[in-house]
């Protein structure tokens, strides 16, 4: 079944759903299997992520043994291609587990894409163009206003950063949209971790600030988490070194950490 990004809603991610990507926009992959284990675990399941190939994901189904487990197992495997055909059959009557398939070399997969087209999974093109863009981000952002999603689309266009960090920044910002300038984002080809040395103290102090905040497990207590503000000011201070302010680490230690 075709189906696009946009159209994928919590009534379609459940155990027992197959889901097809095909294409040549290979970032879409990454980005879609964290999205469907959120989802997932949003349903207030208990999910295993595999990122594994055909061969190891059998071996996985076929030697699990517990009736009563309570776990949902999400399989990603990339490589999808015709010699696969008949070994893929098979996930359709694993219903305790979500399957997420790529498929490979354009030549190898045209069987088992026109296979899946057909079939009861969800079947999701994705090339590199502005409609997969435009249809990942209203998966991701379903209530985005259009000028807002005119701007992400911008974003994603003109960087090499990885997209699931892309995003995830993103939605923070995107919480206070109305204060913060989009069109200020932009790696303009370069890598965060290319850039000054101030981008990875910056980075290490977003992603502790993360961890204590959503698991308190953090050990650099220095950071003031009383500061509500204190994720946002982190994004907002990385974006102000990448695009020209100079932020000292005075400025980091006085307004983040005291």
């Amino acid at each position: 079944m075709k189906i696009d990004f946009a159209s994928i809603g919590p009534n379609r991610i459940k155990p027992g759903s197959v889901f097809y990507i095909y294409g040549n926009y290979r970032k879409s992959f990454g980005v879609f299997c964290e999205f469907i284990r959120d989802e997932l675990l949003k349903k207030s399941m208990d999910v295993n992520l595999h990122f594994c190939s055909v061969a190891e994901c059998l071996k996985i189904v076929n030697g699990q043994c517990d009736l009563f487990g309570t776990k949902t197992d999400c399989f990603c495997i990339r490589n999808v291609e015709d010699n696969h055909l008949e070994k893929i059959s098979e996930f359709f009557d694993e219903k305790s587990s979500v399957f997420i398939l790529e498929s490979g070399n354009y030549l190898k997969s045209k069987k088992i894409t026109d296979y899946l087209l057909k079939s009861e999974a969800f079947a999701l093109a994705s090339f590199s163009n502005e409609s997969t863009l435009r249809s990942i981000i209203r998966m991701l952002f379903p209530n985005l206003p259009q000028i807002v999603c005119d701007e992400v689309v911008k974003i994603v266009s003109n960087t090499d950063e990885e997209l699931y960090s892309l995003f995830r920044k993103l939605s923070l910002l995107l919480d206070d949209c109305d204060s913060v300038d989009l069109k200020n984002y932009s790696t303009y080809k370069q890598s965060f971790f290319s850039a000054l040395e101030i981008i990875p103290l910056i980075r290490f102090l977003l992603q502790t600030a993360l961890r204590e905040r959503i698991a308190k497990s953090s050990n650099f207590s220095k950071i003031n988490m009383s500061n509500k503000n204190v994720i946002h000011d982190l994004l907002r201070a990385e974006l102000l070194q990448k695009f020209g302010s100079d932020i000292s680490r005075g400025y980091i230690y006085l307004k983040l950490l005291s």
